[in-house]
C-alpha cells in the first residue's frame, strides 16, 4: 500500500512542474513609419527606429532564455523591399550607430541575432529591445513605393535553430522614392554634381565666327521633359546697338535654330536617368554688326512627365 502512495505522489510531482513551464510571447507593435529614399542623396536613409517587446507569463525560478531573428516573407534572409520597378536593400540593427545587423534565422552568427534571457526571479516579466532601419545610399531606386513584409520570431533558447519558434509577430516596412529631376549646366567635362545652376560662356571676339561648348547634366527618378528657353528667340542683343547676331545651338550633334522654347530630351518610363548632354553654341562669320557686346541668356528646364 505504501509503494503505492509513493507512486501516485510522483506521478503527481511530475505533473505539477510541467503545468507550471513559464511560456514567452512577443507584444502586438505599431507599423513601423515609412522612410522616404532619395537615390541621388549623398547619405544613407535613415528609418524611424520602432521597438517590440518579449514577455514572460510567469516566473519560474529558473532562467529563462530566448532569442529573435527577423526573418522575411520572400525568403527568409532576404532585405529587399519591392516595387514594379525595382527593389531597394534595407537592413536593421541593433544599435544606433548601425554596427551590428539583426538577421533572420539561416544566420547562425550569435551577432546576427537578439539573444536575452529572464532571471530565475525578475522583478519584470518583460523585456523591449529597438530595431533601428537603413537603407544605404546609391542603390538604383527609380520613383515608386517599395514594400517588404517581415516576421520577427521568437525562439526559447539562447540561439535559434532548429524547431518551431514560440511566437512569431510580422511587420510591414515601406520605403517611399517621390518622382524628382533636376537639371545643371557647366563645363562639357563636368557631371552633374559638379554643375551648377548658372554657367557663363565667353565667345570672345566673334568677327569671323564663334563656338563654344558645354554641358547640361540631368537627373531624375522618374520620365521627364527637358526644354531649352531663349530670352531673345536666338539672338545676341546689345544695350548699345538695335543690331543682333545669330546663333544657334547643337546638343548631342542636333542643331536647333531657336525661338522662345524648344524640347531637348523626353523620356516617358519610370527610371532611374542620369544624362550627360553636350551642347555647343555657334555663331556664324561677317554677320555685320556694330561692335560692342552682345549677350542673351538661355535656360533649360526639367518638368515631370
Amino acid at each position: 500500500m505504501r509503494n503505492r502512495i509513493l507512486l501516485l505522489s510522483l506521478l503527481c510531482f511530475a505533473i505539477v512542474i510541467s503545468a507550471n513551464a513559464e511560456k514567452l510571447s512577443l507584444d502586438p507593435i505599431s507599423p513601423p513609419s515609412p522612410v522616404i529614399y532619395d537615390p541621388f542623396s549623398g547619405n544613407d536613409a535613415v528609418g524611424q527606429p520602432f521597438s517590440f517587446t518579449v514577455r514572460m507569463d510567469k516566473s519560474t525560478g529558473a532562467t529563462s532564455d530566448f532569442s529573435v531573428v527577423i526573418n522575411a516573407e520572400s525568403s527568409p534572409s532576404s532585405r529587399n523591399l519591392q516595387s514594379s520597378s525595382g527593389s531597394i536593400v534595407i537592413g536593421f540593427y541593433k544599435n544606433s550607430s548601425y554596427t551590428t545587423e539583426i538577421k533572420s534565422i539561416v544566420d547562425y552568427s550569435p551577432s546576427y541575432y537578439i539573444s536575452g534571457s529572464f532571471d530565475p526571479k525578475p522583478d519584470v516579466l518583460t523585456q523591449t529591445f529597438t530595431i533601428y532601419p537603413r537603407l544605404a545610399k546609391g542603390q538604383s531606386a527609380p520613383y515608386g513605393t517599395y514594400t517588404e513584409t517581415f516576421t520577427l520570431a521568437l525562439y526559447k533558447k539562447s540561439s535559434p535553430g532548429q524547431g518551431n519558434p514560440e511566437d512569431t509577430l510580422s511587420f510591414t516596412y515601406t520605403a517611399e522614392v517621390g518622382k524628382a529631376v533636376d537639371v545643371r549646366v557647366g563645363p562639357p567635362n563636368a557631371s552633374y554634381d559638379t554643375g551648377m545652376n548658372s554657367y557663363n560662356i565667353d565667345l570672345g571676339e566673334i568677327s569671323k565666327g564663334a563656338s563654344a561648348n558645354f554641358g547640361i547634366f540631368i537627373k531624375g527618378t522618374t520620365g521627364y521633359t527637358l526644354t531649352m528657353h531663349t530670352a531673345s528667340g536666338g539672338f545676341l542683343t546689345s544695350s548699345n546697338s538695335s543690331d543682333k547676331i545669330q546663333y544657334t545651338i547643337l546638343v548631342d550633334g542636333k542643331e536647333y535654330y531657336l525661338n522662345s522654347s524648344v524640347i531637348l530630351d523626353r523620356e516617358t518610363a519610370d527610371c532611374l536617368y542620369s544624362k550627360a548632354l553636350l551642347g555647343t553654341v555657334k555663331i556664324a562669320a561677317d554677320q555685320n554688326a556694330e561692335a560692342g557686346i552682345y549677350s542673351d541668356s538661355v535656360s533649360f528646364s526639367v518638368a515631370v512627365n
